[in-house]
């Protein structure tokens, strides 16, 4: 039998657990827990997992911080635990979620929940969904929740900070990310982020995204755009000559996608930075400079581009951007014009690279004259990466 024990909160040792030690043959903890016991064996979780599983015709007693259900690595010993129908049984103990919500009186219904503990970027899928987030934090939690909210408002969002859950010295108090960036807050921490905006539709109106005349993906083919990009949340998308940047404002508020954006003209850049403040987009990085400059400074890896514009230098490239492309990622490039189409063709031939070629047109008739309007047919090239 397997029994795993959470410590609750506060210091690392075995004074909030409610058992008879003396009935396990083998009790397991992470290296930072003190106790006097002599049959402990301590490591890290990678060294005791394996212990554990080496050991499981003994009687067994694994402690983990906090509680066993709750972002713990004590989830992948279950796993295994189910998986051989080995038994085992939980007892539960204080999670820092629980002890939180306890201190604000917030509902669980309201709160997302994200770690950035040992994580380099936020799961949007989660954060500032609902209109409360738990954070579970590390060193570098404030950095990554600045560089990610870097077009909301200080008044966007409120930020309760946690510390020292348990201890003599815990604190709760109001905080912000420059204030955490200037005095770290004490380990361990969690956050709990109050989302003071209401969320704008998923599908932009034209009017709600400032663009120059004709500087703008149109509606139905950003959205198709958008199919045939085939997005997933939390992917890294590039928007090559972003214009407005609309593609990428949908995409991150139907998909939750991250997005690098490249635009050269600065009044549409300005317009750009914007709109991304106006939608609360999260997660966005805006080069302002020549696209085909900027992409090669840029050393992520995306698993989309979307190319809407950057002229002829652009088009002259896609076979470097399919280089950049991630393994298995997506191209999709929208043209107007037949000289772009053909340069974008010949470039991608001349590579070996094989292409799809969709075209869209639209005609509308208003409902005062019953007169056909049609738009610009669009030529939409997509390239997978296979």
């Amino acid at each position: 039998m397997v029994t795993i024990a959470g410590s609750g909160m506060g210091a690392y040792n075995f004074d909030n657990i409610r058992v008879d030690f003396s009935q396990y043959e083998m009790i397991f903890c992470d290296q930072n827990f003190q106790t006097d016991l002599s049959n402990v064996v301590k490591g890290s979780f990678k060294v005791v997992k394996a212990a554990i599983l080496e050991n499981l015709d003994k009687e067994i007693l694994y402690i983990v911080s906090g509680s066993p259900t709750f972002f713990s690595g004590a989830i992948l010993i279950l796993n295994v635990l189910k998986r051989e129908n080995i038994a085992f049984r939980i007892l539960d103990n204080t999670s820092s979620l629980n002890y939180m919500l306890a201190q604000t009186g917030v509902s669980l219904v309201k709160t997302g929940i994200v770690t950035l503990h040992g994580k380099s970027r936020v799961d949007l899928e989660s954060f500032l969904v609902k209109e409360h987030t738990f954070i579970i934090c590390d060193e570098d939690t404030p950095k990554i929740l600045k560089e990610a909210t870097a077009y909301l408002d200080e008044a966007d969002f409120g930020i309760m900070l946690g510390e020292h859950f348990g201890y003599e010295d815990e604190k709760f108090s109001q905080t912000t990310l420059d204030t955490m960036l200037k005095n770290p807050p004490k380990m361990p921490y969690a956050l709990l982020i109050t989302r003071n905006f209401t969320p704008l539709p998923t599908i932009s109106s034209e009017d709600s995204i400032e663009h120059e005349n004709g500087m703008i993906t149109k509606q139905y083919k950003r959205h198709i755009s958008l199919q045939n990009l085939d997005l997933h949340p939390n992917m890294l998308v590039w928007d090559v000559g972003a214009g407005s940047g609309s593609v990428s404002i949908d995409a991150y508020k139907r998909y939750k996608i991250r997005s690098i954006m490249f635009e050269k003209n600065e009044k549409r850049a300005k317009m750009i930075e914007n709109s991304l403040k106006k939608h609360k987009i999260l997660s966005t990085k805006l080069y302002i400079g020549e696209a085909s400059v900027d992409y090669k400074v840029e050393q992520s890896t995306p698993e989309r581009i979307f190319v809407g514009g950057g002229g002829d230098k652009v088009i002259s490239e896609l076979d470097y951007l399919y280089k950049r492309l991630a393994e298995g990622g997506t191209m999709v490039a929208n043209f107007v014009t037949l000289q772009h189409l053909t340069t974008a063709i010949n470039t991608l031939k001349k590579a070996e690279i094989k292409f799809d070629i969709k075209s869209i047109s639209l005609t509308t008739y208003t409902m005062s004259l019953l007169m056909p309007q049609p738009e610009r047919v669009m030529h939409q090239i997509i390239v997978r990466k296979n």
